[in-house]
């Protein structure tokens, strides 16, 4: 009995010979099934050049179909995992080819009859964790699946640390993304933490220009408040935060009602700075001019002494702020001017109707809105 096990067993053995005839043939899955047939020690180079040519051929006939059919995606996946395929570039590109075709066409399907495409998302990547590209292509193909079990940004950290990474970072989604991941450091860090050092280790040197684009772009029109602090912390880490950057960020900074803390003692002394130079007063209320709204948190606090302290400070060291604002004010309710983004001055009232109105504002702008507020 054990004779004729062996005989049939024996029969069952393919040769190099017959391996041969199957690449011939194109015999794919009989070739596949029987390659790993030769003993170790026998595969040479003429068994590693067929196997190579087969996969080769085999990808390419799977990519030629108008739909990539889920048992020849998971055999593609099984022959990455042969040394000799794994090794082999061009195999590697033709896999991962298939793999992105057949993970978008997946999750395209209807949920309740398609895949567990997040399960072959989260194999596919985890088996070759490493490509830029391809992790480029998986956060594009995530930014509209509900259920990755990957982070988008888990494949752009691959992507925005190589050398491709110039050609990503000027997708807006990429930047946005960037971003936020730049915030999370940032609040872990705080103010004294080594910002530069952060962000060197998130993203490859060709990446920095867009993100100190992005940094220019957000330090004046913020979509958030946390925004025009982060932006001047990049802008500071990579030596992109000029005098006039600073003097801009500063003021504004002073006037967002800040919290107490060295960016607040900064931007105090920073205004105090400006106060004996009329020239770099006029060159950040140019820039102040052109925000909408208009910065003035600090007239909303409910810490009425910061926000009594923060007024008479502008009143002695940048008077031009607050009267430039109180004119808008004016402005806007005389229905003088174009205002598309409606009111530039949102803590105008808070300003005209309090104790603190006549201490910052001479009488006459007060007046002209009382005037106008009564139209």
């Amino acid at each position: 009995m054990n004779l004729v096990c062996s005989i049939a067993l024996a029969r069952d053995v393919y040769t190099l010979a017959d391996l041969e005839v199957l690449a011939k043939e194109e015999g794919h899955r009989e070739f596949f099934e029987h390659a790993l047939d030769i003993r170790p020690s026998e595969r040479q180079e003429a068994w590693r050049t067929m196997v190579s040519k087969m996969g080769e051929r085999f990808a390419q006939r799977v990519l030629a179909a108008p739909e990539i059919d889920r048992r020849d995606y998971q055999k593609i996946e099984e022959l990455f995992t042969w040394p000799v395929l794994r090794s082999d570039d061009v195999f590697k590109l033709r896999r991962q080819e298939t793999g992105l075709r057949y993970l978008r066409q997946c999750f395209k399907a209807p949920a309740p009859k398609g895949p567990p495409c997040p399960a072959e998302l989260k194999s596919f990547w985890e088996a070759d964790p490493s490509d830029a590209d391809t992790a480029f292509k998986l956060a594009e193909l995530t930014l509209s699946v509900s259920e990755s079990p990957i982070s988008t940004w888990s494949f752009l950290e691959v992507a925005l640390r190589s050398n491709l990474s110039e050609f990503y970072c000027k997708k807006d989604f990429v930047l946005t993304a960037l971003w936020g991941k730049i915030e999370i450091d940032y609040v872990r860090l705080g103010p004294e933490g080594d910002l530069a050092k952060k962000i060197d280790q998130t993203i490859h040197p060709d990446c920095l220009p867009p993100l100190i684009s992005e940094a220019r772009l957000r330090l004046q029109r913020p979509p958030k408040v946390l925004d025009r602090e982060l932006a001047f912390q990049i802008l500071k880490s990579q030596g992109k935060a000029t005098a006039v950057v600073e003097d801009f960020f500063y003021t504004v900074y002073l006037l967002d009602n800040p919290a107490q803390g060295e960016l607040f003692n900064l931007s105090w002394n920073r205004v105090r700075e400006l106060g004996g130079t009329v020239g770099r007063r006029d060159a950040v209320l140019k820039q102040l001019r052109d925000l909408d709204p208009l910065p003035d948190s600090i007239l909303g606090s409910m810490d009425q002494t910061k926000k009594r302290v923060v007024l008479r400070h502008f009143k002695t060291y940048f008077p031009e702020y607050f009267d430039f604002y109180a004119d808008q004010c004016v402005n806007y309710y005389g229905g003088k001017g174009l205002f598309p983004s409606g009111n530039p001055t949102v803590h105008c009232q808070d300003l005209m109707n309090s104790e603190l109105g006549p201490q910052i504002l001479d009488e006459i702008r007060i007046k002209r809105y009382q005037t106008v507020r009564r139209i």
